[in-house]
Formats: C-alpha cells, structure tokens, sequence
C-alpha cells in the first residue's frame, strides 16, 4: 500500500494496464480461432451436402466416373472430396493424381519469417491408398449420421478437418459417402496475420509507455520530489536555492503552479520571520523609553522626591504618560496581530458606506467622501485600514483643511493638505514603529495596519506627495 501511494508506482501501474490490453487481445484469438474453425467446417458441410443433392438428382452417373469433376472443384476451394460406396471404399478421388491446385504454402511463424514463403516448402504428394472405412467419422457417415474429425499431418505440421455426409436414396438406405477435407491453413494465416499485429501493437505500445514513463518520471515525479526536499529545508530551517526555485516555477503545468505557489509560501514565511525579528527589536528599543522613564521617576521618588509636593506630581506625571504610551502601544499591537491574523469569510463590502462611516466621527478637522467600490473582503479588517488612514491624515494636515476620501472600485485614497513627505521617510513610512511625530505620541503602527490589511486582502499600498497634497491608497484585491 505504501508503493501504491507513490505517484511513480502509479503511473507505472497504468501503463502496465495498458501493455495488458494486446496481450489480453493474443489470449482472445484462441477463441477467434474456434469460431473460424466452427465456420470452416460448416462450410465444408455445405460443400458436401451441395454435391450429394447432385449426385442424388442425377444418379445415371456412378460414383467411380466423378472423378473430373471433383477434381475441377477442388483445385478452386482447394478441398479434397472423396465419393466412397456402401463399404467406405474409395470410388473417386478428386486427389487421385495428387493436389490439383498444387502443394500448400506453409503458415509463417512468429518467431520465424513474418510473411508466409511465395513458394511451398515441400513437393505436391500423391495420397497413399487407405482404409477409409475404418475411420470413426466414415463409420457414422455409414450408419446414417454425420461425422467429423480433426487430424494433424505432423510430416508437415498441418491440421486438417474431415467431414463425411451420408448418401441416402430414397428408402433411406446409405449408397455412398461424400468425404470432405480440408487444410486450415487459412484459419490459422488469418491468426497469424492477427497474433503478429497484436504482437507488434504489444511491442509498439510497451516502448510507447516505458517511454511515457520515463517522460512521466522526469516531468512529474522528479520534480515533486525536488519540492519535497524543498519544503523539507524550509521546515528545517535551511537554505533554499534560489536557481532551484526559478527552473521550477518557469514551468506553465500544474507543477509550476505547485512550485509558484511554494516559492510564495516561502517568501511569506521569510517575510513573516523577517517581521517577527524586527518586531522584537522595535518592542525592545519602544518599550525601553517608557519604562526606563517610569524606572528613574520611581527612582527618584523613593530617593526622597515624594517629600517635595511639585517634584513628586511632575514624577507621577511622568509614571503616568509613560504607562499610557505603553498601554497604547499594546493595544496598537494586539490590534495589528488581530488584523494580521484574520482569516475570516470574505463577503461583499461597500466601501463607500465604510468611508462614510469614518467621516461621521469625530476627528480634528472635516471629512469629505466621494466615489464608490465594492470588493470582497473582511470589513471590519478594511474598516480599520480607512481609520488609520484618516487618523495619519488628520495629524499631519494643515489647520483649516479637509480630508478628502476617494473610493474608486477597489482603492481607497485618503488625501491631506500639509507637510510633504521626504524620500527617507516615504521608504519607511509603512515600517512598525516609525513615526514622524514619536514626539507626540505618535505609535507608527497606524500604517502598518494599513499595510497588513491591504496584504491579507491580496491588495498593494502606497503614497504619493506632489504640490502639498499628500495621498495615502490601498486596494482590496
């Protein structure tokens, strides 16, 4: 069962299945072969029973004077006919003087020559007299009933059928038998002439699939090997090789698919590792201001600073901010984890009803909506997404201006009037932590949730600043 599981072994499996169908075909002809028999001999008995209903009809010629006349038949059906009296003598023959039509040309083997020889292999024989009427077809024949017989000529290697019909007259008394031969040298040059395509068929198709397994192996297995020992490295921590990754995903099938789809898998994971290791330095450095304030504020209060009333509230005070910044900068990463982790069913969204929705609050300075769009996705997630935008909006927009809220399809922009934005910054701007006002407060965490809803949706982000006007847009997909 465990071999059957591979894909290889499978594969290999089908094509045995199919190598099976011109064998199954060879082990069929032995029944053809009885069928052509059945009908060899039926047509034999035919033969016979024509040439008895003219003897019977026209009885003033004896037996013994058929002899022409059968031997002109035979040379045509290539069957040897024999007239034999009330006793199973002989009295014509149409073998008499030998084969009329000549000697038989011998049936071609598979394993010998693959066309029958244009020429006989042996000299015509003149038949050697013999006692008929000892033969168990000729005895039925003379008591009245039809007898046959199959007998192989092993000097020759040739079987031969034999079918004797009774003549009766008119009280039903046997006169005479007619005694019919015939090779089946055409029966078994018709099975060779099958045995030999089914044989060629076999061969043609047994190469056709080892080579359809081989193409099979190089194409399907081997590569979903290569992308095991991949995500096994990934899983190990190990390196990948960038070549590697690329002669696969040029591919257009389904392994390209496959392996596309695995290089975006692993360039999540290093981005996600990549993220969690810049994560736990920011927390570090962000978290290290506050607590080192609230450290030295404790400090010097029990030091003696409790005891002067202003220094103490000025210390208290700063205990206090302090622990609201790290309130607010755990809430801000709880907020981004929750977003960064949703996966939930996405379901059509208006995202000009979620932009209205956020100007209805309230913020420092008016909100103005336009457009509409509507996308599939999560909405709380992208209700977030706008919030922070507008909130990064409002802050940095200049006194008695508005904001201005674009949904067009499945972007949204969020446009302010204020100070542009240098290069340094547009580079890190989407980055955990950095803010350009960490001085009041600011968390820079407000744009990576931007970023990350955008990236969970299969969107992209980005801001532009041209003539004062700065504009902050993502998309949903």
């Amino acid at each position: 069962m465990r071999a059957l599981a591979r894909i290889r072994t499978r594969l290999l499996l089908i094509n045995v299945l199919v190598c099976a169908v011109p064998l199954v075909g060879i082990t069929f002809a032995e029944l053809h072969e009885c069928q052509l028999l059945a009908a060899l001999e039926r047509d034999m008995i035919h033969q016979a029973a024509l040439l008895r209903a003219m003897l019977v009809t026209d009885p003033p010629v004896t037996l013994g004077a058929r002899g022409v006349m059968l031997a002109a038949a035979a040379r045509d059906t290539r069957t040897r006919i024999r007239l034999l009296d009330a006793h199973g003598g002989v009295m014509s023959d149409s073998h008499r003087a030998g084969p009329p039509e000549g000697a038989e040309r011998a049936v071609p083997t598979l394993l010998g020559e693959l066309t029958a020889s244009p020429t006989p292999t042996h000299a015509a024989e003149v038949p050697r007299l013999l006692d008929l009427g000892a033969r168990p077809e000729v005895q039925r024949a003379l008591a009245g009933h039809y007898g046959a017989a199959t007998r192989l000529w092993e000097a020759q290697d040739r079987v031969y059928l034999f079918a004797a019909l009774p003549i009766l007259d008119a009280d039903a008394h046997v006169e005479g038998v007619v005694y019919v031969t015939r090779s089946t040298r055409d029966v078994k040059l018709q099975l060779f002439q099958l045995r030999a395509w089914l044989v060629k068929f076999a061969i043609v198709t047994i190469l056709g699939t080892a080579l359809l397994s081989l193409l099979l192996a190089a194409t399907i297995a081997r590569p979903l090997a290569r992308l095991t020992r991949r995500a096994q490295r990934i899983a190990a921590r190990q390196p990948v090789d960038r070549d590697e990754r690329d002669d696969l995903a040029t591919r257009r099938d389904e392994i390209g698919q496959l392996a596309r789809a695995v290089d975006a898998m692993t360039d999540e994971l290093e981005r996600r590792a990549r993220d969690a290791r810049t994560l736990a330095a920011d927390l570090s450095h962000e978290f290290k201001t506050p607590l080192t304030g609230i450290r030295g504020a404790a400090e010097l209060l029990r030091d003696g600073a409790a005891d002067d009333p202003e220094a103490r509230d000025r210390f208290l005070a700063m205990i206090t901010d302090d622990a609201d910044r790290l309130a607010r900068l755990v809430s801000r990463l709880l907020e981004l984890a929750r977003l960064d982790e949703d996966r939930g069913t996405a379901l059509p969204v208006d995202l000009a009803a979620l932009a209205h929705a956020c100007a209805a609050r309230a913020w420092p300075c008016p909100i103005d909506v336009t457009g509409a769009g509507r996308v599939h996705g999560r909405a709380v997630a992208i209700a977030a997404a706008i919030d922070n935008h507008v909130a990064n909006a409002t802050q940095h927009a200049d006194p008695a201006t508005r904001v201005h809220i674009l949904v067009d399809g499945p972007r949204v922009t969020v446009e302010n009037h204020g100070p542009s934005l240098s290069p340094a910054a547009i580079a890190r701007v989407w980055d955990r932590f950095y803010s350009t006002r960490a001085h009041a407060g600011g968390s820079g965490l407000g744009l990576a949730i931007v970023r990350a809803v955008a990236l969970a949706h299969g969107g992209a982000h980005g801001v532009t600043c041209v003539d004062g006007v700065t504009r902050f847009w993502f998309t949903c997909g």
